[in-house]
């Protein structure tokens, strides 16, 4: 039977729809298949953060109070100490985030949620700024533990908190030659 499209012309178009439908199909298939990729490294870092700050929570900087006649045995030496305080917090804050971006980054790997290119982008962009509040916290945490434990000892605190906090300097030189 002929095809009436062919008398006006219109089966080619139609193909060639179908043509650049299949291409778009196959470049999205390929984004999401880049987007899983650079996941899996991303997923590791994140790991790896989140093990950092689950193990910084429970050996705590100044350790803990363990004479057996103390009504606070087993309670943190520098618990009055606010950059004690600000050392619990922010590791709290880089053990959640990098959680959550593990949690991210496994339902996407899962196809839970869906496999559709701007949730899946959109995911992955989640993911990675859960991981760059877990970066930055990890390295308050670092910071406000070593000022907390070496509190005693300006010269060094000083020395220790402007180290630490060129890394920000640093985030921002690499996302400016990045962008530039």
């Amino acid at each position: 039977m002929p095809d009436p499209n062919d008398k006006t012309g219109m089966g080619s178009k139609m193909r060639q729809r179908k043509d650049d439908h299949d291409k778009a199909k196959k470049e999205e298939r390929k984004e999401i298949e880049n987007i899983m990729k650079a996941a899996q490294m991303h997923i590791v870092v994140a790991t790896l953060i989140m093990t950092v700050a689950f193990t910084a929570g429970f050996t705590l900087p100044g350790g803990f109070d363990s004479n057996t006649d103390s009504p606070n045995k087993g309670t943190a030496i520098l618990l009055r100490s606010k950059a004690f305080c600000a050392f619990v917090a922010t590791d709290a804050i880089a053990f959640t985030s990098s959680a959550v971006a593990v949690f991210t980054f496994f339902a996407m790997a899962a196809g839970g949620i869906t496999t559709e290119l701007p949730v899946m982008s959109r995911l992955y962009r989640i993911a990675i700024h859960l991981q760059l509040v877990a970066m930055s916290s990890v390295v308050i945490a670092f910071v406000t533990g070593m000022y907390a434990t070496l509190a005693h000892s300006v010269g060094l605190v000083v020395i220790v908190c402007v180290i630490g906090c060129m890394c920000f300097i640093m985030y921002v030189w690499i996302i400016i030659v990045l962008g530039g």
